[in-house]
Order: structure tokens, then sequence, then C-alpha cells
């Protein structure tokens, strides 16, 4: 159950279950916040609470923590569970004390998440609402039926410096589930790779997916490509959809949530060709 996906670095302690669990990864956060009571959460890492977590008003009055042994500790955690990508210094002083620890893998697929979520429910001894969770999940992704390639409209994902999930990425996944083509991916980008404007303009894709928010004004070089002025007027004569980072950041719940959001602009878009079309056919009458 656990090979893959959770890697204990240091043994487990306690002869019952764990009481309290403490977390410095935003996405085991967030499995902490739905699968524990809030006293069994010692704390959470400070990115429960900001905008790129979906629960962020679940975890508020938990305490936080920044990544730092001093902060973990003190809330005296039976089990802490880190990000593969943590601070190798952090793991290596917890084990120094004889902390157990979990790494807990990013999910490469919806299905690894699904996967994911009962593992840590049984390191966490919360197997019964790890299954319930576990069953919307699925449930909710069995409910967004599969659809026809001839009627898959052509979609663009477009991030911060013009970089784009292509195959083998979850957000390739969650685009296919939607019934939507990744231009990405069509164009066989493996992993993440970057589109020129120029790529996407030639394209032009029947819906733009902005990954992050609509309109979003950060003063980067990284988002002024977002902000480029050929973008916006492919924005105006193109449908656009906002993927906000509290979707986009963790495999798991929140990811349906994206896919439902994209499959109800697919659902809009063929709908306003279908009206289009019609209308066009009604004005040739005689």
């Amino acid at each position: 159950m656990l090979a893959g996906l959770l890697t204990l670095v240091a043994p487990l302690s306690w002869g019952a279950a764990p009481l309290r669990v403490a977390s410095t990864n935003l996405c085991a956060d967030q499995l902490l916040l739905m699968l524990l009571p809030r006293e069994r959460i010692a704390s959470l890492s400070y990115w429960a609470v900001r905008a790129e977590s979906p629960l962020a008003a679940q975890a508020a009055g938990l305490p936080l923590n920044h990544g730092l042994v001093e902060e973990v500790l003190p809330h005296n955690p039976d089990l802490i569970l880190v990000g593969r990508y943590n601070d190798v210094a952090l793991v290596n002083s917890l084990r120094r004390v004889g902390q157990a620890v979990a790494i807990v893998e990013v999910p490469a697929s919806l299905a690894e998440a699904a996967t994911l979520i009962t593992a840590v429910g049984e390191l966490v001894a919360s197997p019964g609402r790890a299954a319930a969770l576990r069953a919307e999940f699925e449930a909710r992704l069995a409910r967004i039926l599969p659809v026809p390639a001839e009627q898959r409209p052509l979609a663009v994902i477009y991030a911060p410096n013009g970089v784009t999930p292509g195959r083998g990425t979850v957000l390739d996944e969650v685009v296919a589930r939607a019934g939507l083509r990744n231009l990405a991916a069509e164009l066989g980008i493996e992993g993440y790779g970057a589109l020129s404007l120029e790529t996407v303009l030639n394209a032009a894709p029947d819906l733009l997916i902005i990954e992050g928010e609509l309109n979003e004004t950060a003063d980067s070089l990284a988002h002024r490509q977002l902000q480029h002025p050929a973008l916006a007027e492919l924005a105006e004569r193109t449908p656009v959809v906002g993927l906000p980072a509290r979707f986009t950041q963790c495999v798991g719940p929140a990811t349906v949530e994206a896919i439902e959001r994209l499959a109800a602009a697919r659902a809009r878009l063929l709908a306003g060709a279908a009206h289009h079309s019609a209308a066009r056919s009604g004005e040739v009458r005689p």
C-alpha cells in the first residue's frame, strides 16, 4: 500500500494508532484536513491558509510551521508528513531525534491520487474516512462521462513564462477527462515545456486555459507573457477559463473540480457553436 507513494524515513515508535500528526507540505496538509479531526492535527505548513489551499478556511486557527524543526516538534507530533522536495536537512534532523517521518510523493496520475488517499489513511489510522473520501473522489470522476474524439475542442493551457503541460502530466489527463484536446500534447511536448505566443496564435485554439487567476496582475517577468497584447487579443475572440492554483497545486479531490470546470466550459463552447450554426442556417432559409 505504501510502496511508491509513502516512504518512512524514521521508525514508527508508537504501539497504538498515531494520536497527533503534523505536516510541512501543502499537499499533505490537504490530506490531514480531510482525514483527521482538528484535535489530531499537530501542525500544518503555512501554505495551508494561503490562497493556494482549497481548505484554507478549514485550516484557520491550527498551528502553522515553515518547515523548521523548532516550529514542529514543540507540538509533540507522533508522525510528521513531509514532501519529497522538503528540505533534506529537516528530514535528517527529525531522524536524528528519533521522530517518525513519512515522505509523501506527488501522484503522477489521478489513479495514484486515489491510492495515496488510502495509503495516508492507513498510516494515520483513519482508514474509514479515507475509504469514504476515496469513494467520493472516484464517484465524482465517474460522473464525468467520456467524450467522442470528434466532439473534443482544442485547448491550450498557458502559465507564466509560457509554460504548458504536455503528455504524461496530470494536467494533460485533466484536459482529456474534461473532453478537450491538449495542444501541447498534440505538438509532441512531453512533461512540461514552453509554447511561444506565435505557436498558440497559429494553432487558433477553441479554448484558452490560464493556469492561475484570470486577470492576474503579478508584477514579475514570468507573468508578463500572460499580459501580452497578442494574448489579450486572442482572449477577446476565444473563450477563457482560469484554473486557480488551489485546483492544480496538489493532485487529489480538488483536481476533480478543475475537470468539472473545464468540462462545463467545453459544454458552453459546444452549445454556443450549435446556437451560432442554427442562427446561420436560419439566415439563409427562403
